[in-house]
C-alpha cells in the first residue's frame, strides 16, 4: 500500500474526518439526567417537607447534592481515562460548567451574607444560573433542545419572581424537565443510535 494520495483526495478525506466529528455526540447524555434527576427529586422533595409542614429545614434535602458532586467528580475521572482526545468542544462545556459552579458559589455566599431574605429569591438566582451552562452547552453542542431549555430557565425564573417563593421549588423542578432531563433522554437515543 505504497500508494500516494492526490491532494483532492487528501481533501476529500479530511474533510469527512471533520464532517464525522462534528456530527459525532460525544455527549450521552448521563451527566444530565443524573442531575435532573436529583435536582428534582431534592426540589419536589424541599416544596412537599416545606408545604405540607414535614420538616422545619426542608433545605436539607439538597445536602444529597454533594453525594452526587462527589460521584460526578469519580465518574468523570473515569470516563476521561478511557478517552484517547478530548476535543475543543468538550473543553469549552468543561469550562462553561466549571464557571456555573464557581458562580452559583460565589452567588450563595454574598447574597447569603448581604441580603437577609435570601431565601426568598436563592431558587430565582438557581433558575437564572442553571440558562447559562445550559444555553451555551446546547449552542457548542449545535443541540437545540438544550438550547431552548437554558431559555426556559430564564422565562421560569422572571416568572417565579412573581409567585410566593414557597412555591419556587416547583419552578426548579419545571426547569430541569425542560433543560435536562428531556435534552439528557434525547442525547442518550442519539447516543446509541450514533454507537449502532
Amino acid at each position: 500500500m505504497n500508494e500516494k494520495l492526490s491532494g483532492i483526495e487528501s481533501l476529500a478525506i479530511i474533510e469527512a474526518m471533520i464532517k464525522k466529528a462534528k456530527n459525532q455526540y460525544s455527549e450521552d447524555g448521563t451527566l444530565f439526567l443524573l442531575w435532573g434527576w436529583v435536582i428534582l427529586f431534592c426540589s419536589l422533595g424541599h416544596f412537599a417537607l416545606d408545604y405540607f409542614g414535614l420538616y422545619d429545614r426542608p433545605w436539607s434535602v439538597w445536602f444529597l447534592t454533594w453525594i452526587v458532586a462527589l460521584y460526578m467528580i469519580v465518574y468523570i475521572r473515569k470516563r476521561d481515562r478511557k478517552k484517547v482526545v478530548k476535543t475543543y468542544t468538550e473543553e469549552m462545556i468543561g469550562s462553561v460548567w466549571l464557571t456555573f459552579v464557581i458562580m452559583m458559589v460565589v452567588i450563595f455566599i454574598i447574597m447569603g451574607r448581604y441580603l437577609p431574605e435570601f431565601y426568598k429569591y436563592n431558587f430565582i438566582f438557581v433558575l437564572f444560573c442553571y440558562g447559562m451552562p445550559t444555553f451555551l452547552t446546547g449552542f457548542f453542542l449545535k443541540f437545540r433542545p438544550l438550547t431552548i431549555g437554558g431559555v426556559c430557565c430564564w422565562i421560569l425564573a422572571i416568572v417565579a419572581g412573581e409567585i410566593n417563593f414557597h412555591y419556587h421549588p416547583l419552578f426548579v423542578a419545571m426547569a430541569v424537565i425542560v433543560a435536562w432531563i428531556v435534552p439528557g433522554y434525547i442525547l442518550k437515543a442519539r447516543f446509541k443510535n450514533q454507537a449502532n
